[in-house]
Parts: C-alpha cells; structure tokens; sequence
C-alpha cells in the first residue's frame, strides 16, 4: 500500500480524535491517555475480527454470498452491531472506566471517541488495502466518523453512568443499558442499509443516519460542558 493511501486512510480517524479532544475545553485528558485509547481501540478492532470470523465459519458459505435477508440482518445487527460495539465496551469498562484522569463525564466522549476512531482506523487500513485508495473518501466522510460517534456515544453515558452517585440506581442501570444498546442500534441501522444496493435512496439513509449521530453526540457534548466540575463559576 502506497504512503497516501496509508495517509488517507489514518487520517480521518486522528482528526476526529483532535476535534473532540480540543471540544474538552475546561480540563484537557493527557495525551498518553488518549493514546492509550486509541491504541485499545486498534485491540478492540482485532478481537473483533477474530470473533467476526469465526462465527461466519458457522454457517454455510452459500447463505453469505445469496441475497437472504436473514444473513444481511445477521451480519448487520449480530457481528457488526452486537460483536463490534461489545469490543469498544469491554475496553472502555475494563481499562478506561478505571482510570484516575477519567474523572468528568465529558471524558467519557473524548476516550469513547478515542477508542472508536482507533477501531475505524485499522478497518479503514484494511478496505483502502483490499479495494484500493478510491473508497478512502468515502469512508473518511462516513464509516470513520461512524465508528467514532458510536464510541463518543457509548464513552458518555458511561460517564453518566460512573459519575450518577447522586442519582437512583434506576438512572445508573438506565445509563449502563443505553452505552450499549444505543450505539449498537445506531451500528446495526447503519450497516444494514449498507448491504442494499447503494442508490440514492440508501445514500439518503446513510447521510441522514450519520447527521443524527453527529447531533447526538454533539448534543452530548454540550450536555457535558454544563456539567463539568470544572467549568469556571459565573
């Protein structure tokens, strides 16, 4: 793979991870942590893949290649979905969730973003390899910024989650259900309009599918300024 291609191809996903960390505007992370999560993201990318493929060897070639819908919904919701976003979590709770710099629910978007595009980054490596430095635009304007978003998703309301001591265990549980299922669903929609023929009417679907992510987690940003424990007191 040529040096562009490998530039195009790693590029979106640091510049959506400087976006968000410069959005942490009142007690920036330490570089090395959101390092850190970027590189577990790359694991993240990996273990994935390993679980992604061995479930396939669990069916019959022939129901991949036909055109069931059962197949594109397995595919869309299980091992994109379920299996992907499983792969963020379990770094994000088992490693991240821990750390001492996390200590403000907006830090949940800026490593659940970290995390996110360092998946993305090793996926994109992988299609700009297999099918050439012509997909790189079209990934870097959506799958990067996808993968991401549901990262930035699923890191705030583990944040929300970490920091509700002062809420009912309700809300806590609530929080810990949606870091999950919100971005899975999000992943699955977007995946799964993915497998259709990509007319104009699919395109529709997946541009508005990503402006809804980017309000979302934009909106989740703002949400998270307000409650910063760092904001200066006016």
């Amino acid at each position: 793979m040529s040096p562009a291609a490998v530039v195009l191809a790693v590029a979106p996903s640091i510049l959506l991870v400087t976006y968000f960390y410069w959005r942490d505007r009142y007690e920036r992370e330490p570089m090395p942590y959101v390092a850190t999560a970027y590189g577990l993201g790359v694991y993240a990318m990996v273990a994935a893949q390993g679980i992604a493929t061995a479930a396939e060897t669990l069916f019959p070639a022939t129901w991949w290649r036909g055109a069931d819908e059962s197949a594109r919904l397995f595919d869309s919701v299980v091992l994109s979905g379920v299996v992907e976003e499983v792969s963020k979590l379990v770094v994000l709770g088992a490693a991240v969730f821990r750390w001492d710099e996390f200590d403000e629910p907006l830090d949940g978007v800026v490593y659940g973003v970290a995390v996110g595009a360092g998946f993305a980054m090793v996926e994109n490596l992988i299609y700009v390899h297999r099918w050439g430095i012509g997909i790189a635009w079209m990934r870097a304007v959506f799958a990067v910024p996808a993968h991401a978003l549901f990262g930035g998703t699923m890191g705030y309301y583990l944040g929300r989650a970490k920091f509700a001591a002062r809420m009912g265990s309700h809300r806590r549980w609530l929080d810990r259900a949606l870091c999950f299922l919100l971005p899975t669903a999000c992943h699955g929609a977007y995946n799964y309009a993915l497998h259709h023929r990509l007319d104009w009417k699919i395109w529709t679907v997946i541009a508005a599918l990503s402006f809804g992510m980017w309000i979302m987690v934009l909106e989740d940003v703002y949400k998270a300024q307000r409650a910063s424990p760092y904001r200066p007191k006016v």
